[in-house]
This record gives structure tokens, sequence and C-alpha cells, in this order.
């Protein structure tokens, strides 16, 4: 909707006080709630401010002294409190919407000349979903963004009324009543619920009543017919085509990058308890012809467009339902802090404020408000916790990090998603001060099912329970020992701890005794099993898959949904937003439609390149074949200036685009290990050799762009990237300088800003390095970077 485009970011105001609440959380027979994560919220704060859990009484007691930040990554601009300026007196519409422009409600208010404010704004949403929505109001013939709302389905709201006075309009300093503070209790089990504070120094507010999700009943009735072998069954993933083994009848499937069954729902979904079918679908369904890839992740943290975010997610999903694929291992919510990490592209950008922001948005398109969506698919965000922390960035490695760093950085994703209903989290392979994160019970279960209140279900990533016994980064697992020292060890350490969902693609043949013989010798509870059956079944139940196993009719192989002529719009919008000016001088940028135009590097004609990694296989793949439909940059060109002349060679041309970069890997295959990092591509990998990196000047990179400069050509250059590289070279050496990230199958999209049809408006997502020896650099370091954070040029 157009009117979401005037949604801006709003700059930094802080305050500061002391809260100081009390109370005590029962049940609805009056019994106290133990474990109830009690969190003090404000606004539309995806993050509490702080957070208490109650004690064996059902009592709790916040104390904590609260800073305050409105951070521009976090929130939306708006004339604080909900105020606008008439011209005179007039009747005003004042409504809101839901974060895909929808319309909830609207009411219309007699406004006075000059200063009004509107009270209550959320009575505008009794009867709206809990979520995030956008109040706006028409006055002057003209549309205004008076707000954003956190609406809590639970909480009660007065009347909306506006005052007014005839003062004129003033910048209004924010304060704490302002920010509209609230408790959120949450149980697993329970139905949240949300009381509204007067005051930070509220005291004692009473007892909170937590009422039954009237779901449990339904899980009840399903677990009342299972035996131990069906419990055992549904919390293991194997690898499709199997739908068992044994007596174990699986709960899940999954394939890795580069196959898919088209068919494989036929059977996956027919079952009296429907499996999932699990897919790595990053940036679109890689792994299914036709299908539209969208911009890697740290992409779309360039373009700082949640809403754009969103609608990326229902894309994806309705594709996957199109597809026959139901359950999703996105999105990767990591914060990544090396620039050597194979993985940075994953992540949405450095900073935790934009990967929340980003994260959750991922969520609610693949989900809907709170799973809602008639195209829902189950989203898995991951990896929990802490992959981009590791030592010098090596992929499955140690993150040698304080509790304090970890909750500061790396947890406010996870906080994020699991605010917006997030189904799945997937487990991490890496270690944490020498603990892997597969058998972590302190974070797994202490912080993210207990203090965050999570109760979707926590999946393992591929094999991670086996690689638990052999921890370390990837292709040398050197790491410390874990103690754990046998497959039925890691099993019982790792259920324990907290996995729900065992992920046995090489090992399902023996994980189902081999658990089942852990039970039968109290290793591991009927309790725990039980658990990890309850939150499977609740995912399963909220994603619609038990009420509707073939799934949404709308979309279940609709194949003309895949690729779509609306979605590759989307996924081109999607490239422009990201493409982030570094340099332009000479007037380079924009490029004439009429101009005599030679462009060359051999990332200019090459659809794979774009794409990167999980694309066509888990390691990406080179040329265009595998993308029917989509369009290489060359050819987007082509297309935006059909007026202009493409010659064969600089001599001929006006200026020069050279599309060069880095070549697609995935995971541990693009990690940097060797010293010095400085204008290093990666190239290949094979199992014996590692990976390859090339320099700038073996490459001949910077060779060509002088043998154009030495013809007084004007040269831009196009970087395909998937992380900031130390290449201060090549960036000193070209007129212009675009990166491009990892933008997909639209290569229109990126021509439509070299041609200037769009301004770019990418903004950095990371400090990018001037040299090797700055990384790992990030914001607050105290390094300086060759371009800051948020750093972005336009014309």
């Amino acid at each position: 909707m157009p009117f979401l485009l005037l949604i801006l970011f709003l700059g930094v105001h802080l305050w500061a006080s002391s809260a100081s609440v009390s109370g005590t959380v029962v049940s609805s027979s009056n019994a106290p709630i133990q474990n109830a994560s009690v969190q003090l919220k404000s606004g539309s704060d995806l993050h509490a401010l702080a957070r208490v859990l109650t004690d064996a009484q059902g009592v709790f007691h916040l104390e904590a002294e609260v800073a305050g930040v409105l951070n521009p990554k976090m929130h939306f601009k708006r004339e604080l409190p909900f105020s606008f300026y008439a011209a005179n007196s007039q009747s005003v519409r004042v409504f809101a919407v839901n974060t895909r422009g929808e319309l909830q409600k609207e009411v219309f208010l007699q406004a006075m000349g000059g200063h009004n404010t509107l009270k209550s704004p959320k009575a505008l949403l009794s009867e709206a979903a809990f979520g995030v929505y956008f109040v706006f109001a028409s006055v002057d013939s003209k549309q205004i963004f008076l707000g954003s709302v956190h609406h809590q389905s639970h909480a009660t709201a007065s009347k909306a009324y506006l005052t007014a006075t005839s003062a004129k309009k003033q910048s209004l300093a924010l304060t704490a009543s302002d920010l509209a503070q609230f408790l959120v209790v949450k149980k697993e089990g329970y139905l949240p619920e949300s009381l509204a504070l007067s005051s930070l120094m509220a005291g004692n507010v009473g007892e909170i009543v937590l009422k039954k999700d009237p779901l449990e009943t339904r899980i009840d009735s399903v677990m009342a017919s299972m035996s131990l072998d069906d419990k055992i069954g549904q919390m293991m993933q194997g690898l499709a085509p199997a739908t068992s083994t044994g007596t174990f009848a699986f709960g899940s499937a999954l394939q890795g990058g580069g196959l898919y069954l088209s068919d494989f729902a036929n059977s996956a979904w027919s079952k009296k308890i429907p499996m999932t079918y699990g897919k790595d679908n990053v940036h679109g369904m890689g792994d299914v012809k036709g299908a539209t890839i969208f911009p890697h992740n740290i992409g779309l943290g360039a373009t700082r467009d949640s809403a754009l975010v969103r609608r990326i997610g229902e894309a994806i999903a309705k594709e996957m339902w199109a597809a026959n694929i139901d359950l999703n291992f996105s999105p990767a919510i990591s914060v990544p802090r090396d620039e050597r990490w194979g993985r940075v592209y994953e992540g949405y950008g450095e900073s935790p404020e934009l990967v929340s922001e980003m994260g959750a948005a991922m969520v609610r398109g693949l989900q809907g408000d709170h799973f809602d969506a008639s195209h829902r698919v189950i989203a898995t965000a991951k990896h929990f916790l802490g992959d981009g922390a590791t030592n010098l960035g090596y992929d499955r490695g140690n993150a040698t990090i304080s509790d304090e760093e970890l909750r500061k950085i790396h947890l406010p994703p996870y906080e994020a998603v699991v605010e917006q209903g997030v189904l799945s989290i997937m487990a991490s392979f890496n270690q944490i001060n020498g603990v892997h994160q597969h058998v972590d019970s302190l974070r797994l279960t202490g912080w993210l099912k207990t203090e965050l209140a999570f109760d979707g279900y926590v999946i393992a990533d591929w094999e991670g329970i086996e690689n638990s016994k052999r921890p370390g980064e990837a292709g040398n697992y050197s790491g410390a020992s874990s103690g754990t020292s046998s497959s039925s060890d890691a099993i019982k350490k790792a259920i324990n701890a907290g996995i729900d969902m065992a992920m046995v693609p090489d090992t399902y043949s023996s994980f189902g005794s081999t658990l089942k013989s852990l039970v039968s010798s109290n290793q591991v509870s009927e309790a725990r099993v039980n658990d990890a059956v309850r939150r499977i079944l609740r995912a399963k139940f909220r994603a619609g898959r038990m009420d509707n196993p073939s799934g949404p009719s709308e979309y279940r192989s609709k194949t003309n949904v895949i690729g779509s002529a609306a979605h590759r719009e989307l996924a081109r919008e999607a490239v422009r937003k990201s493409m982030v000016l570094l340099k332009n001088e000479s007037q380079a940028l924009p490029l004439s439609k009429n101009a005599k135009i030679f462009v060359t590097g051999n990332f200019a004609s090459n659809i794979g390149y774009q794409c990167g990694g999980w694309t066509a296989g888990w390691q990406g793949v080179s040329g265009d074949a595998d993308f029917p439909g989509g369009t290489n940059i060359l050819n987007g060109m082509k297309q935006v200036a059909s007026g202009a002349s493409f010659v064969s060679s600089a001599n001929d041309a006006d200026i020069v685009v050279y599309v060069i970069g880095e070549k697609p890997y995935a995971e541990w295959y693009g990690d940097y290990r060797s010293a010095n990092f400085d204008g290093m591509l990666f190239q290949s990998f094979d199992w014996n050799n590692g990976p390859e990196f090339k320099s700038l000047e073996s490459l001949g990179y910077l060779s060509t762009i002088d043998s154009f400069k030495s013809s007084n050509k004007k040269v831009v250059t196009v970087f395909i990237t998937g992380r900031p590289l130390p290449v201060s070279p090549l960036i000193e050496k070209s007129d212009a300088f675009v990166v491009a990230w990892l933008p997909g199958t639209e290569g229109a999209g990126v021509a439509d800003v070299l041609f200037g049809d769009y301004a770019p408006t990418g903004k950095l997502s990371h400090q990018w390095p001037s040299a090797s020896s700055q990384i790992p650099i990030n914001q607050g370091d105290g390094q300086k970077p060759l371009f800051e954070y948020d750093f972005g040029l336009t014309y």
C-alpha cells in the first residue's frame, strides 16, 4: 500500500528510570504458576525492557534500572504522542492497518484547528490479533503516519478520543508514559496475558490469571492415542523419501541442497499425523527450477525495509506450497561478527537491532501474524546460539564469549522471533566456551524455552547430535572434547538439553531404538519425550497441518505460482533496494540509456554467480541453465536500456561496466583461514585441499581496470559478494563502485539502479574494512572502517 512508504526511521531518544513491579501469576484454578516469564514491554518493541521468572509460589519481583533506547534501526517515525496538526476544525479519519497494509479499523473523529493528540490508539485494535499495527490520520487532504502500536490481543483499551489545543505544533520529548509500558506474561500451555501499567513504579499489581490454551486439550487428545514408538517417531526427521524406519513413523523428513521431490507430500501428508517436509529455502526455493530467487539476507538487511522482507516471506511461502513443501529452515538470524566466516551473507547484518527487525518480518511473512496466514508454513529461526561469534570466524567453531555479550548481541533476534510466534528454532553446531549447542541445556531450555517462553520445538541441525561427539570447526573436528563419547550418550545429552526433533538423515535407522532404550533405562524421562512431542504437535496444529493436511488449496500444487511475474517483480524491487553505492566520481553513474557501454567481467552473464550458495545445490552453481525465467545482469541492462549500444570492446565504449566478485559457496566452504585476507576472493573448494582463494592481482581484476583507465574510460565496478571484503585497491581504481551482494535471479534490478530509473537507497549493514588487519570489525570497537555501517550514496 502506498501509505506504508511514509514510514521513516526516528532519531535516537533516550530515557532511563527505575522499574519496580511485583505480583503473582496463577492459573484459572488459582494454582501458582512457576517459571512464568514476566516481561516489561514498551510501545512496539520486539524486545523486553526487563524480564523475570516467577518462583514456586507464582510470585515475581521485577526490580530494574530500565534504560530505553529508541534505536533508529528498530522504530518507526511518529509525531509523539500520536499527534498531528489540523489547519482548521474538521472531521478526521483515523485508521489502523496491519503490516501487510490491510485495513483493520477506522473511526471518524472531530479535530480542532491546531495541535491534536490521539489518546488510546489501541481502541482501534480491540478486536485485532496480537501484533504490530500502524495508525494513520487523513487530515487536510493528506495521509499522516501517527505511529506504530504493539497490540496484545488480551489487552483492553478505552475509547479513542482527541484532545486539542490552539498551541502551535511542537517537538515533543519522549517520556516513559508516552511509551505505554505493559507487562506480558507467558507460560507454555497457557494463553499469554498482558497488563497495562500506569507507572514503572506500579508496585504490587496483584494476581495475573493465565488461562489454559484450548489448543492443549486437542494436543492431549492426540497424545492419548500415541504409543512410545509413535512419540519417538514424531521426534525424528529422516531423509526423504523415507517416511519411517522399523516401528517408528517419522514426524518429519528433509532433503539437503540440490535434492527435491515434488511428490513426496503425497505420502508424507496422508499420515494420521502429517509429516512435515523441510528444505533450506533461505532466499527462495533454491532447488526448484523456475522458482523466484531473492537476494540473500545480507542484501535484504541493506534495504532497511522490513515491510519488503515480510512480502518476500509471503511469496516464498506461497511458492513452497506450490512445490509441496511445508517446512522452511529459515530465517537465519545470526549476527555475523567476522567477515572471514563463510556464512556472513545468511545474516541480515552485524547489528542485533537490524537482525531482530528483519528476522521478525520474515517470520511474519512466512507464518502471518502469529501463524494466522492461509499461506503459512513452519518457519525455523537458526542457529541457536552464537554461530556468528566463533573465534576467527570458523564455521562450527568455538565462541569464547561472555553471557553478557551473548545477551546483548546474539540473543535479541531470538527474542524478537519468539515474540512473533516462530514455530521452530534450530540448534547450532558451534560451541560456546566449549559447550556444543546441541547439548547446552542452560541455553536451550533455560534461556530459550523458559526465559523467552518459546513454546515451539527445537530442531537439531544436520546430524547435529552426532556432531556433538566431535566438536570443532568444520572440516577439522579438533576442538576440545565435549565428553560425549558415543551416539547413545550424545542422544541422551541432546534430548535432555532440550532438542525436540532430531535431524537424522544419516542415522535415522538407529536413532529411534537408541532413544527408546534410553527411555526404558530412565536416562531420558518419558516426561521429556512427552514435552518434545507436545511442542511438535503444537507447531503442527498452529501451522494448520492437523486440520488441513493437504495444504491450502489456493496454493497447493499451483505451479503457476512458482516464479510468477508478481514474485519476480518483488524480487527485482528487493534487488534495487539492496544495492549500496560506495563510490561515484566524475558522475560515472547513473548510466545514460543512449551510451555505448562495454559490459564485461565473468559475473556479468551468470545467474548462478548472482545467486550464490544454497541455490540449485548446496554450494551454488555457475551459469544460467538452472534458472529458467531468471535474468542475468547483462540481459537485465539490455532490457532496461534498449536504446543503449552494448559494444564488444572497451575501445568502442563510452563507459565500462565491470561485473566481478566472489564465486558461490555455503557454510565452511567459504571460511577464510589464512593470515592475510587482503584482496582475497573465494574461487573453489575440494575435499582434499579445502577452499581456494585468489587475490585481486592473480585474478587480473586490477590490471584489467588499469587497461580500461589507460584508454581514458570510466569504469563502474559492480561487485557480487556475500560479505564486506578488504578490496580497497579495487575500490580506489574504480570510478564508481556498487555492491550488489548476492541479488538472486532478477538481474534487471541491478540495471534499474545503474541506469537511474531508481536511485540507490541501500545502506551498509556491516562496517566495511579497509584492510584485513581490521577484521573482525564492528560498530563500537574503536576501529575506523573504510565505510561506516549505514553508509550508502545516492544520486
